[in-house]
């Protein structure tokens, strides 16, 4: 088994109370997005073009799907690497012991 089937089988169980919950005539379309700019043809398009979307809208659609998390992944590090280099910030450990330094420990 592929590795987009095993992402596709992890879905359809993770969200298996859903999909007996809405049991009838609903039903649940699994859309796998890939990473690194992968759109799977079987698991991404085809869902969508199930949901009555014309194949133009479809593929635009799915390129929006993939950009929005990857733009919010660059931020995340962007905001890291800013933290770790930022000379006003202090992490955890030397603000604590910066706080230790200035107020020893009553010794009673």
């Amino acid at each position: 088994m592929s590795r987009p089937e095993q992402q596709l089988q992890a879905a359809h169980a993770q969200h298996g109370h859903l999909t007996r919950s809405i049991a009838g005539d609903h039903v649940l379309h699994v859309i796998l997005l890939g990473v690194g700019g992968v759109i799977y043809i079987p698991h991404t398009l085809v869902p969508l073009k199930s949901l009555g979307l014309d194949p133009q809208r479809v593929k635009k659609l799915a390129l929006k799907l993939h950009a929005h998390p990857v733009h919010y992944a660059h931020k995340l590090v962007q905001t890291r690497r800013f933290l770790e280099h930022s000379p006003h910030l202090q992490t955890n450990q030397e603000r604590s012991a910066s706080l230790s330094a200035s107020n020893p420990p009553d010794p009673h």
